[in-house]
């Protein structure tokens, strides 16, 4: 009897949900090429340029997570065999997160950071454009509720200029930390309103409480075709593949390149997360070069096969296209490596 006790007890506990997610290598996606029978990035308003070769978006497959049940023997499973990581839930969402809201954040996040890559590639080659910061969504309850609305574009803050900054969210988001009391200058119906708001906690932070969104104007039309990819660390990828599109020959000279990273209007890159399934899934895909993003070094040596992929750092997206053109012309001396000790100080972003 105790022999049959032990054997339900041991199925219960791998047949038990347990509060982890599991990450594994995602589809890959070119560039520079199709996605569902229509290219994936179409520029228009410029001269173009034909391409070649591959520039690759990775991504991370999640099982588990808000809405979906990871169960024990799934996380064992995934620890004895090494190629998914497991993560705990509360890591990357609130406890009352759900399916819907994730797959919602994702596709804002992803809309994001194709504006951003767009002006990440016109910072690159230097053709101008403008970028106003608007108010997205006001919290009731909030310093703002009643005098701040939804459409309203933020021209200054405590006698900042926020006109066509491209880091002006983050601007706003410091000074409003900082500060006990905040003037603003909004544009509202073409008229300039000035007003005046003390912080208070929202969310458990010191904000005003106002979501804020970031409205360009480039001089040239980017379409991206990417309906149901989600997450903002296609960015870079993005960005060099308008930069290809834009500039003569072809960027990677006909090699096959894939790598990841958020990015900033400013071209700066930044970590992101499953960088070990995103290498594993390059390296599956055929890529011979990976960019990664410094503050994901460590990981992506740590699961890269150095003998079939070269790893190459990029701070920037100048260091980007500097690695791909140094890879394609087969110099690769100048390419920036992954100093030992860094690691990524991002979690969630995919």
């Amino acid at each position: 009897m105790s022999g049959v006790m032990t054997y339900l007890l041991i199925a219960l506990a791998v047949l038990l949900p347990v509060p982890y997610m599991l990450q594994l290598p995602g589809p890959v996606f070119n560039t520079l090429g199709d996605y569902q029978g229509k290219p994936m990035i179409s520029v228009s308003g410029a001269q173009t340029y034909p391409t070649s070769g591959e520039i690759d978006m990775l991504t991370v497959a999640v099982s588990g997570g808000p809405g979906r049940d990871t169960y024990a023997s799934q996380a064992l499973g995934a620890l004895l065999h090494g190629k998914e990581t497991v993560v705990p839930t509360e890591a990357y969402y609130p406890l009352e997160t759900t399916r819907e809201q994730v797959a919602e954040s994702n596709s804002v996040e992803m809309t994001s950071s194709q504006d951003v890559a767009v002006a990440a590639a016109m910072e690159q080659l230097d053709k101008p454009y403008s970028v106003s910061l608007l108010v997205d969504e006001v919290t009731p309850g909030a310093p703002a509720d009643g005098q701040l609305r939804s459409g309203d574009r933020i021209l200054s803050v405590n006698g900042t200029s926020l006109k066509s900054d491209p880091e002006a969210a983050t601007k706003m988001s410091r000074t409003v930390r900082d500060s006990d009391s905040v003037d603003l200058v909004v544009s509202r119906d073409g008229k300039d309103v000035n007003l005046t708001l003390t912080p208070g906690t929202v969310d458990g932070r010191k904000a005003i409480g106002i979501t804020m969104k970031q409205d360009f104007e480039f001089p040239v039309d980017v379409t991206f075709n990417v309906d149901g990819i989600g997450g903002p660390s296609a960015g870079t990828m993005f960005a060099l593949a308008i930069v290809d599109e834009l500039t003569p020959g072809a960027m990677t000279g006909g090699k096959h390149v894939a790598g990841t990273g958020e990015i900033t209007p400013s071209g700066q890159v930044g970590p992101i997360g499953g960088a070990r399934q995103k290498v594993a899934a390059a390296t599956a895909k055929g890529a011979k070069l990976f960019l990664s993003p410094a503050g994901n070094c460590a990981e992506v040596i740590a699961a890269a096969d150095q003998s079939k992929i070269t790893v190459a750092r990029i701070d920037t997206l100048d260091d980007a296209q500097n690695a791909v053109e140094g890879f394609a012309a087969g110099d690769t001396s100048a390419l920036k490596t992954c100093p030992a000790g860094e690691t990524t100080n991002e979690k969630g972003k995919q």
